[in-house]
């Protein structure tokens, strides 16, 4: 495998620890967040994936998720929403600043010609009998509408010739629906934020329905947000079955052994339906590593498939409550980790443990073995860039490890100030692999007690005798350090050559990510040493069933 198996994010996972009430997904669907916030859309195609769809419906999701349709159906396969306003038109596509030159405008401006119709049948039979004409959903009934004009100057010049329409302005709360890179308007939503527009795709006979999205294939619905005038959040609603397909192959790979890969679709579901700190933006996971890593179905075959449905609907429990942090990271070093020694959450079921399994799989896991290396300068400047003015460093150590021997309390010492970063923080503030590592450098070398071949690796921890006889762990200058030998008192030296440039701190570690729940290199492991997906599951995890 060429790619590192990846890690949850802190942010995700301390929200994820501290969550209380979390629920499953609504109706066995999640909404995945595609694009939204900075990344939110002015203009969104869809396409129909050749022989898997044959145009959309056009509805909104109600609570419970179901698709209501409002009776919009079209069979075009290339479909846009875009925001209510002008949009140029140039190769087909759609701009929002005209370009130097263009071909044609979606205009914002309409005329409307009746409004308050309850049905969109009746609805479409009048827009039908009008050149340009459309439908469109106010939330609390339908209207009809025809043109896209530029300009309130154009809209009112058409109106010349239909006296009894009404100009409608472009809505901060409006989507357009229309044939990509055209001027023809199929269906406008409007419902002031109450509702959102959503696109079904129709299926072919009884083929799962396939749509193209930004170069990505996805199964499932979509839903189009716009409640603040801004752009539109894309986001995809789709069964929790078919979203778990698409997430195996991107986090645990899709030719790894099957067993491994069952464990990881009952941790990805697990994780999903109880994922909660997206919803205050209208959907329950996103796309990155933030949550789960979902790009569609291109990565799915027949293996990561089958994972899936031999543990459908499958998830962990603990004392027969669901498991709401099915977390999970690339490799552990050697060693798992207590939640509450890397997040502070006690939580019963992430407890650490020392992981046999890893070993076995090692010289395949990508930077398993890791260094880097700070000069005290890059040390100071890392940290000022993160807050912490703490003077030029002079000294970094491990001042307190775990029972399982990760780090669990850093100390960084500065000419003005003496920093002390406990639990992930020792990983994430130096963007070091893991929790499992030790630090070498100018200021921790080998020592040798004069006259022997005995030596220490580093002064730091250990007892010493100091110069007037006191017995304590180390805190002077190496040359005021004494060790007791079998023949008495003995000073320490240093060795004539330095293992490490003078002022260089070199963090060497093993492992990769938080270290907290499943190893997904240990699943691998006991998947080829014919351990079941649910041995793995409750080796990581402690005291859980599956059911």
């Amino acid at each position: 495998m060429k790619r590192l198996l990846r890690t949850l994010t802190l942010a995700a996972l301390v929200t994820l620890l501290l969550s209380v009430g979390a629920h499953a997904a609504e109706n066995g669907k999640l909404k995945v967040g595609i694009k939204y916030g900075e990344d939110a859309l002015f203009s969104a195609n869809l396409y129909n994936y050749d022989g898997f769809g044959r145009g959309y419906a056009m509805g909104y999701y109600d609570a419970a998720r179901e698709f209501v349709p409002l009776g919009a159906v079209t069979a075009e396969q290339g479909v846009s929403m875009s925001i209510s306003g002008n949009l140029y038109i140039s190769g087909g596509v759609y701009y929002q600043t005209a370009p130097s030159s263009y071909t044609g405008v979606l205009g914002g401006w309409h005329l409307q010609l009746a409004d308050g119709l309850a049905t969109y049948e009746e609805a479409a039979a009048l827009a039908e009998a009008q050149e340009n004409g459309f439908v469109a959903y106010l939330g609390d009934g339908f209207a009809v509408r025809t043109g896209g004009y530029a300009s309130e100057a154009e809209a009112e010049s058409a109106r010349d010739a239909l006296p009894d329409a009404s100009v409608v302005a472009p809505s901060r709360t409006g989507v357009v629906v229309s044939v990509t890179g055209t001027e023809r308007i199929l269906f406008a939503f409007d419902c002031g934020g109450l509702r959102s527009l959503a696109m079904l795709p129709l299926p072919i006979a009884e083929e799962k329905t396939v749509t193209w999205f930004k170069g990505f294939r996805y199964n499932g619905g979509f839903e189009y947000q716009r409640v603040t005038g801004g752009n539109i959040n894309v986001i995809n609603v789709v069964d929790i079955e078919d979203y778990v397909k698409a997430v195996i192959p991107w986090e645990i790979g899709s030719e790894t052994p099957l067993e491994a890969m069952k464990a990881q679709a009952v941790s990805a579901r697990t994780y999903a339906a109880h994922q909660s700190r997206h919803r205050s933006q209208g959907f329950d996971v996103c796309t990155s590593t933030d949550c789960q890593v979902y790009q569609g179905v291109a990565k799915s075959n027949a293996m990561t498939d089958r994972a899936v449905d031999e543990t459908a609907g499958e998830y962990l429990y603990y004392n027969g409550q669901p498991v709401l942090s099915a977390v999970y990271y690339s490799s552990n070093g050697g060693a798992s980790e207590d939640c509450k020694n890397v997040w502070g959450g006690d939580v019963p079921y992430l407890l650490g443990k020392e992981d046999p399994f890893e070993a076995s799989v090692a010289d395949r896991i990508p930077a398993y073995q890791w260094t880097v290396s700070y000069t005290a300068k890059e040390l100071t400047d890392r940290l000022y860039d993160r807050g912490y003015e703490l003077g030029d460093v002079t000294d970094v150590y491990v001042s307190q490890r775990t029972a399982n021997g990760n780090v669990y309390e850093l100390t960084v010492v500065g000419t003005q100030e003496t920093r002390t970063f406990l639990r992930d923080a020792c990983r994430t503030v130096l963007g070091l692999g893991s929790l499992r590592y030790t630090i070498g450098g100018a200021d921790d070398k080998t020592y040798y007690i004069n006259g022997t071949e005995d030596s220490a690796s580093g002064i730091r921890g250990v007892y010493t005798i100091s110069g007037s006889g006191a017995v304590a762990r180390h805190d002077t200058r190496p040359e005021e350090t004494y060790v007791i030998t079998a023949s008495g008192v003995a000073p320490l030296r240093e060795p004539s050559e330095s293992a490490a440039q003078q002022g260089v701190y070199v963090f060497s570690g093993t492992g990769h990510g938080h270290n907290v729940g499943l190893s997904q290199w240990g699943a691998i492991a006991m998947a080829e040493q014919g351990y079941s997906y649910r041995d793995i599951l409750q080796f990581y995890y402690t005291g859980v069933s599956i059911g």
